[in-house]
C-alpha cells in the first residue's frame, strides 16, 4: 500500500509545478494498479486523514473548475490505521509528493510516528528555494519549509529530487548545519507533456489573433526570482528594431512582486506589444507553446524548470539561465545566458530574428534529436524502485569479512608495485584475480603477494568475442574485458574491480566500501557537464549520457580511478541491459554498473565524492567538478611526484591553489559581467557557405597565473562537417592554446570547455583575440573584432 497525502492540493487547487508533478504521479498509480494506493488528506478538526476515492481524483484532473470540484470521501484513517505492511506482507510506503512544508500536520510529528510502524517514508523535495533564497520567501513559508526539511534529514528512507543540482543542495545545506543525512537518494527527471484536459473551451478572438502573430513566450509565476524583468528590459529594445514581435507572459502574480507587476501594468505597450495573461488553462498552454516564435525562461534558481522540458517537448527554441537544475533539463538544446547580461539575452534574440538559417537549423536540431522525459517513463521508475525496495531480494551479504580484487593489467611492473601496496595497506584480501595477455601469464603468476593470486587468459575469458576485442578502442576492451568476469566460476557475489594502477596511499577498512548495510559508490564528475571530445574515453563519457538518460537513470561518472565493490548479480542486470550497446560504441563499465545499479535500487548504495591523488593527474586536464575532501588511493603515474603521504598531498595542495583561485575570480566577476553588461553575446565566424557562432565569453578575465582558465562556451556550426575547426586565440601576436571543435553533423551545437593557458604568463594584463581556425587557416588573425581583455594575478 502507498499513501499519497495530498493536502495542500486539497487546499489550494493551484496549477503549478508541484501540483503538475503530483497529479501526473498518482494519476499513473491509480490507472497502471500494480500498487493498492490510498489517497489522503488531514482533516485538522478530528486531526485525522480523509481518504478520497481513486475516481473522484481523476475526475478532478479534467474539471472545468477546480476551485469548485466536490472530492468524494470514501472514509476517515488515523495515523495509527496507516499499518506497517499489505496483504502481501509488503511494507507499507508514505510518499510525501506535495508541498509537505505546508502541512497543518507537521512532519516532526508525522515521520516518528510513521517510524515506529516501520513503514517505508519517501519523498520528493522538489527544490530548496526558501533555503538557498529566503529573501524571496513569505516568514512562515521559510519557518515551516526548514521544520519540516529536519523531519526529511532524520526520517526519509528515500529522498527524491528531480535534478542533481537540488540534490547536491540538499546535502550541501545538510552540511553547512552539521545535520546528518539517515536515508538515501535518488534523482528522477520529470515528464515534460501536458495532459490534454479535453475540455472544449473555444480560445478568444484576442487569443486567436496572438497565436498567429510572432511572439516571444514567457512560461512561470511572476515573481523575483524568474526574471521577467530582464526580458522586459531587453524587449524594449528588441521592439525598436523588430515592430512585427510580441511578448507574452503566461503566469500568475507571485510573492513580493509588486514593483515589476506596477511596471507592467502601467507599460505603455501593455496589450499592444505586451501580454500579461493570468488565466490560461493547459489546453491554451500548449497551443502557446506550439506557436511561439521562441520561449525565454531566466530563473535564478529551479528545482527542475519544467518550462524549459515543456518548451523543447514542443519543438521550441529557449533562451534560458544556466544555473541550478537548468542545464540538466535544457542540456545542448536549449540557449544559455552563462551571466544573466542584457547584451547576451539581447543579442541571442537578435540573432534568431534576423539570421533565418540559423533560426531554422535550430528548430531541425531539436526536432530531430531532443528527445523527451515522460511521465510514463517518471512513474516506472519510481515503481522500479518501490517494486525492489519492498521486495528486497538483493541482498547485502559480505558474511566472511574478505573480498577479491580483481584486476585487468597488461603491465607487469604496475600490477606488481600496486599488489605490494595493498598488500601493506588492505587486511580484508581474500585473494586476487589478474586477467592479462596469453603471453604474460606466466610471468603474472610469479607475481609476489601474501594472499592467493588467479592469474586468467584474457583470450579463454572473451571466447568468441576475443577477434573483435583485438581491433577495439581502449574504452571498448575495457568494456568486454570487465564483462566477461561475468564468466569466472570462482567470482564471488560480492567483490573489488579496480585497474593496475589503483594505489591505497593509507590503510583502508573495509568499511570504505560497505557499511551499515549499504555499498559505497564513489564518483567524481557529473556525466551532464563532461564537455572534453579529444579522447575515447571522452566519445565514451558522452555516450553513456546519451544511453543512460534514454533510461531516465542518474548521470554520475564513476570511473574514479580507485577500486570498487560490485554485486554480482546486479551486474549481470546492468551487462544483460547495456552489453550490444557497449560492442557497437565505447562505454564506460563503471558508470553503466553504478548509475544502473543506484537508479534501480538506491536502497543498496550510498553515494559519495571520490578520493584519488591524480585523478586528473595536473588540474589543467579539465576542470575539476568535485575536489576530493581526502586522498586515500591514487591514480598511479610513472611522472607523480614521489615521496611520502605528507609529500603527495602537500604537493597536490599547492598543484591546486591557483586554480582554486582563479574559480574565486569567475565567481567574482560574474556580477560584473551582469551588472554593466561586460559579455559579448554572439561572435560570428563566416567561412564560404560555412558559419560559425561563439557564445558565454566575457570581455574581460581574471586568472592566477600557473593555473589555466577554463571558459564553458557554446558554438554553433553550419555547414563545417567535413573541416578540421579550431576555436583558439591570439595573445601578444602569437597563437595560443586551441581547442578543437567536435563537428559531425552538417549542423552542430555543443558546450565546450575552452582552456586559456596562464601557466607561463608573468602578472599583468594582456589582450586576447578570440579566432577560429578552419583546416589549419585562421578566419580573422590580428584582425579579429572580438577582444577579451585578460588580467593575470
Amino acid at each position: 500500500m502507498i499513501y499519497f497525502d495530498i493536502s495542500i492540493l486539497y487546499k489550494a487547487r493551484a496549477n503549478t509545478g508541484i501540483q503538475r508533478v503530483l497529479k501526473e504521479i498518482i494519476k499513473r498509480f491509480i490507472e497502471n494498479n500494480e500498487y493498492c494506493i490510498n489517497i489522503i488528506v488531514f482533516n485538522e478538526k478530528v486531526q485525522k486523514f480523509n481518504t478520497i476515492k481513486k475516481s473522484s481524483f481523476l475526475k478532478y484532473l479534467t474539471c472545468e473548475n477546480v476551485k469548485t470540484f466536490n472530492f468524494e470521501i470514501e472514509s476517515t484513517i488515523s495515523i495509527d490505521d496507516i499499518a506497517s505492511v499489505d496483504y502481501q506482507k509488503k511494507r507499507n510506503i508514505f510518499f510525501d509528493i506535495d508541498a509537505y512544508w505546508n502541512n497543518h500536520l507537521k512532519r516532526t510529528y508525522l515521520y516518528p510516528k510513521l517510524k515506529q510502524r516501520n513503514i517505508i517514508i519517501c519523498n520528493i523535495v522538489h527544490d530548496l528555494v526558501p533555503v538557498m533564497f529566503p529573501y524571496y520567501m513569505e516568514k512562515n513559508t521559510l519557518r515551516n519549509f526548514i521544520i519540516n526539511l529536519s523531519a526529511t534529514y532524520k526520517y526519509s528512507d528515500i529522498t527524491f529530487f528531480p535534478s542533481r543540482s537540488t540534490e547536491l543542495d540538499y546535502f550541501n545545506i545538510a552540511d553547512k548545519l552539521n545535520i546528518n543525512v539517515n536515508g538515501v537518494t535518488r534523482v528522477i527527471k520529470w515528464g515534460s507533456e501536458i495532459s490534454n484536459k479535453k475540455i472544449l473551451n473555444n480560445l478568444s478572438n484576442d487569443i486567436n489573433k496572438l497565436l498567429v502573430s510572432k511572439y516571444i513566450l514567457f512560461v512561470g509565476t511572476l515573481e523575483p526570482r524568474k526574471g521577467q524583468q530582464l526580458l522586459l528590459n531587453v524587449f524594449e529594445k528588441i521592439t525598436e528594431q523588430h515592430k512585427d514581435v510580441n511578448l507574452v507572459f503566461i503566469g500568475k502574480e507571485g510573492w513580493n512582486n509588486n514593483e515589476f507587476i506596477m511596471k507592467l501594468k502601467q507599460h505603455y505597450l501593455l496589450y499592444k506589444k505586451i501580454f500579461w495573461l493570468d488565466k490560461i488553462n493547459d489546453n491554451q498552454l500548449i497551443e502557446f507553446y506550439k506557436h511561439a516564435f521562441l520561449t525565454v525562461y531566466l530563473s535564478d534558481y529551479e528545482g527542475f524548470g519544467l518550462p524549459v522540458a515543456e518548451s523543447l517537448a514542443h519543438k521550441n527554441i529557449i533562451i534560458t539561465s544556466k544555473n541550478s537544475s537548468i542545464y540538466e533539463v535544457g542540456k545542448d538544446f536549449a540557449d544559455y545566458i552563462n551571466y544573466n547580461s542584457e547584451n547576451e539575452l539581447y543579442e541571442l534574440i537578435n540573432i534568431y530574428l534576423t539570421d533565418d538559417l540559423l533560426y531554422k537549423q535550430k528548430k531541425q536540431f531539436i526536432r530531430n534529436n531532443y528527445k523527451p522525459y515522460s511521465w510514463d517513463s517518471t512513474y516506472n521508475s519510481i515503481i522500479t524502485i518501490f517494486n525492489n525496495l519492498t521486495n528486497d531480494q538483493i541482498k547485502i551479504k559480505n558474511k566472511n569479512k574478505k573480498l577479491q580484487f580483481v584486476f585487468i593489467s597488461i603491465n607487469l611492473n604496475n600490477i606488481e608495485k600496486t599488489i605490494t601496496e595493498i598488500d601493506k595497506y588492505i587486511n580484508f584480501v581474500k585473494e586476487y584475480i589478474v586477467i592479462t595477455r596469453r603471453e604474460l601469464v606466466d610471468k603474472f603468476k610469479n607475481i609476489k603477494t601474501k594472499y592467493k593470486i588467479i592469474i586468467i587468459n584474457e583470450e579463454e575469458l572473451l571466447n568468441e568475442l576475443y577477434k573483435d576485442f583485438i581491433n577495439k578502442d581502449h574504452v571498448s576492451k575495457n568494456w568486454l574485458l570487465r564483462v566477461s568476469l561475468l564468466n569466472i566460476e570462482e567470482l564471488d557475489e560480492e567483490f573489488i574491480m579496480l585497474d593496475d594502477d589503483n594505489r591505497p596511499l593509507v590503510e583502508i577498512d573495509i568499511k570504505h566500501f560497505i557499511e551499515n548495510n549499504k555499498y559505497k559508490a564513489y564518483y567524481f564528475y557529473d556525466l551532464l557537464d563532461w564537455s572534453c571530445y579529444i579522447t575515447d574515453y571522452d566519445i565514451g563519457q558522452h555516450n553513456m549520457k546519451e544511453v543512460l538518460d534514454k533510461d531516465m537513470m542518474e548521470l554520475l561518472s564513476y570511473s574514479s580511478h580507485k577500486p570498487q565493490i560490485i554485486n554480482k548479480t546486479l551486474f549481470k542486470e546492468a551487462v544483460n541491459k547495456y552489453f550490444e550497446i557497449g560492442l557497437k560504441k565505447p562505454i564506460d563499465e563503471w558508470s553503466i554498473y553504478f548509475n544502473y545499479a543506484v537508479s534501480n535500487y538506491p536502497h543498496l548504495f550510498r553515494k559519495l565524492k571520490y578520493d584519488t591523488l591524480s585523478w586528473p593527474q595536473h588540474p589543467s586536464n579539465w576542470k575539476q567538478k568535485y575536489i576530493p575532501d581526502n586522498y586515500l588511493f591514487e591514480n598511479f603515474y610513472e611522472d607523480n611526484i614521489k615521496g611520502n603521504y605528507k609529500k603527495k598531498i602537500n604537493h597536490k595542495k599547492k598543484e591546486l591553489e591557483p586554480y582554486l583561485e582563479t574559480e574565486k575570480f569567475e565567481e567574482e566577476d560574474k556580477k560584473f559581467y551582469r551588472l554593466f553588461n561586460m559579455v559579448h553575446g554572439v561572435m560570428t565566424f563566416k567561412y564560404k557557405n560555412s558559419n560559425i557562432y561563439i557564445f558565454n565569453i566575457p570581455y574581460f578575465i581574471r586568472a592566477k597565473n600557473k593555473s589555466w582558465k577554463k571558459l564553458h562556451i557554446n558554438y554553433k556550426a553550419i555547414n563545417l562537417n567535413n573541416k578540421k575547426v579550431s576555436l583558439m586565440y591570439i595573445i601578444n601576436k602569437k597563437n595560443g592554446a586551441s581547442t578543437e571543435l567536435f563537428i559531425q553533423n552538417n549542423y552542430e551545437d555543443r558546450v565546450i570547455e575552452f582552456g586559456i593557458s596562464c601557466e607561463s604568463l608573468k602578472p599583468g594584463e594582456y589582450d586576447l583575440l578570440i579566432d577560429i581556425s578552419i583546416d589549419g587557416i585562421q578566419l580573422f588573425g590580428e584582425k579579429s573584432p572580438y577582444l577579451v581583455k585578460l588580467f593575470v594575478k
